[in-house]
């Protein structure tokens, strides 16, 4: 589906898979540690928002490969910090890279690719990328401090909830659309369309992400599912079953056990799938994706504007 989706942009995908590796492989003794978790794949769904972004405009070649793959190495290098602060031994089905090389030098690995990224980034030379990159790697640390210390509070607000993703999540997909517009030498209106549009879809895209914690299977995820629920963080499907009489006593008895079992976590799982939490987090990423789909009414119709339409349906329909 991913493949058919972003078909427009497939021979600059290909090409960009070729200077990643590329890349990649210069690093030395890094390259070993990080190859297996860049030829893991993913969706590259960050390096296709920029490089979409940036087709619709008119931009230097490569200065767009530049910024996609440094926010792909920024993005690749979060990972590698959560994977470590959430002791997961596994992601997208592969062995995680504090598991594989011992935990200080997966932070070392973690840092020496966010310094990457913005080099590659700083090579531009267009200082508006660099001051929206630094300010979003701010952002999304102070989103993941948010989600340490709020874990296992089973009361925050929904404000809270959406203060948190939009920093853990938003910011950077606000940031690959706004930067591609920026090397796409779009207008002011334009880029400003196109930063609102990252920003929405980022939001759609993590509850949809939260909401296959509960619903897709452990063969989709790559990881268990309820992985976040085992880890303490607290999602919107769990916010909303919580506000369900049939259904909170029951949980709230389930989180009462210290610790909470295998078998406890299952039946959270259960309790919130069967409740109509699921239904209404699927309608606020839905909402989400339509108030995204809106802004590139600021845009003819091509190619490009036609996929970034269809990843407004993609980020709420997935299954991984």
């Amino acid at each position: 589906m991913v493949d058919e989706l972003l078909s427009a942009i497939g021979p600059d995908l290909v090409e960009f898979e070729r200077r990643l590796e590329e890349s990649v492989a210069a690093d030395g003794p890094l390259a070993d540690a990080m190859e297996h978790i860049v030829r893991a794949g993913g969706k590259r769904f960050r390096p296709a928002l920029v490089l979409l972004a940036a087709a619709l405009g008119t931009p230097d070649r490569d200065q767009a490969f530049n910024l996609a793959m440094g926010i792909e190495f920024i993005h690749t290098a979060t990972l590698v910090h959560d994977d470590l602060i959430d002791n997961a031994s596994t992601r997208r089905g592969i062995t995680t890279i504090h598991e594989t090389v011992g935990v200080n030098p997966a932070i070392i690995i973690g840092d020496y690719y966010f310094a990457k990224g913005a080099n590659l980034m700083a090579s531009i030379g267009e200082p508006s990328i660099d001051l929206a990159i630094s300010n979003t790697v701010m952002t999304i640390c102070l989103g993941e401090l948010l989600q340490l210390t709020s874990r296992r509070d089973y009361d925050q607000t929904l404000e809270e909830y959406h203060n948190k993703i939009a920093r853990k999540t938003a910011a950077l997909v606000e940031t690959c659309c706004y930067c591609g517009a920026v090397v796409a030498n779009l207008d002011a209106r334009r880029t400003e369309a196109l930063r609102r549009y990252g920003f929405y879809i980022g939001m759609a895209f993590q509850i949809a992400d939260d909401v296959l914690d509960y619903t897709s299977t452990a063969e989709e995820l790559g990881k268990p599912v309820g992985a976040d629920l085992r880890q303490g963080t607290v999602t919107l499907p769990l916010m909303l079953a919580l506000q369900e009489p049939l259904v909170a006593p029951a949980l709230r008895a389930l989180f009462a056990h210290e610790p909470m079992t295998d078998a406890d976590h299952e039946e959270v799982v259960r309790l919130v799938c069967g409740s109509s939490a699921i239904e209404q987090a699927d309608a606020q990423a839905r909402d989400f994706a339509v108030r995204a789909r809106a802004q590139l009414a600021a845009f003819d119709e091509s190619p490009s504007r036609d996929t970034l339409e269809r990843v407004c349906d993609y980020v709420v329909e997935r299954r991984t």
